[in-house]
């Protein structure tokens, strides 16, 4: 049975694992969402940086300005995004995300060392380039498929009716932001997108790949930075899906240039 699915909430993480910034539409390229996960903090091994050990950075929070994205630490002073230029040349370094390792560059050495000062220990800020050198890592994406900073698919997807239900079943206070999605969508039954599939729109079609697990962030309280432990065990009580604690699924775009509030298409699992 398909179904007819609409844009509800459009997100891009500018900086991996900072808050996010949601927008009206989104544009593709071969990465993914343009904007989004192009940045990322990394320590002196240049290992990437995350609330999964810096629960602080969900309180850094980001706004456009002046066509620019404004960053402001939880101690209300301000950082904006350097402005990578067409054919200049910036430091190269290695950096690893999971099992990936990929060049990044240091566009501006004084907002590493901004990032520095607020979190409190050596970090770099490196931006993605213009070519990622990382494949999806997954054998049903095809070969020019490439994901930036993102932990390992270029787009996730949730459901507007699962989040609902989630709430109705714990009685938690929980927003989409804490699944942190690119596309939340109305018009699909609670868990149906765990059936994965495609959902195929005017131009293109999504292809749903694989089903998110949750590691801890969904239990950090977006508003205070701290971990919830009543809130984690609910969530893996309630999530559970084959055995692993589930919300969302993985996805690429293919053959979609753009994506706004209300665009809909069908919805076909597998």
């Amino acid at each position: 049975m398909s179904f007819q699915v609409s844009v509800r909430e459009l997100w891009i993480y500018p900086v991996k694992s900072l808050a996010g910034l949601q927008v009206d539409s989104l544009s593709f390229d071969n990465n993914g969402p343009v904007g989004d996960r192009r940045w990322m903090l990394v320590d002196h091994r240049g290992q990437f940086v995350s609330q999964r050990s810096q629960m602080m950075m969900a309180l850094y929070r980001l706004a456009q300005v002046d066509g620019r994205i404004q960053i402001t630490a939880p101690s209300g002073h301000t950082l904006f995004l350097p402005d990578p230029q067409p054919l200049q040349t910036y430091p190269e370094i290695t950096v690893t995300v999971w099992k990936d390792e990929l060049t990044g560059y240091e566009v501006d050495a004084t907002a590493s060392d901004w990032f520095s000062a607020e979190l409190g220990f050596p970090v770099r800020l490196v931006w993605l380039g213009e070519i990622s050198e990382r494949r999806v890592p997954d054998a049903q994406a095809k070969d020019s498929e490439r994901v930036g900073f993102a932990d390992g698919y270029p787009l996730l997807v949730c459901n507007q009716a699962s989040i609902d239900e989630l709430v109705q079943t714990t009685k938690l206070s929980l927003e989409q932001r804490r699944f942190r999605p690119n596309i939340v969508v109305d018009g699909l039954p609670a868990g149906q997108e765990l059936a994965l599939g495609e959902w195929t729109l005017e131009e293109g079609e999504l292809a749903l790949l694989k089903v998110c697990e949750r590691c801890n962030i969904p239990a950090i309280d977006p508003e205070t930075g701290k971990y919830q432990k009543e809130t984690a065990a609910l969530l893996k009580s309630a999530c559970r899906f084959d055995g692993r604690t589930v919300f969302g699924v993985n996805a690429v775009a293919r053959g979609v240039s753009s994506l706004r509030l209300g665009d809909s298409g069908l919805w076909n699992p597998v």
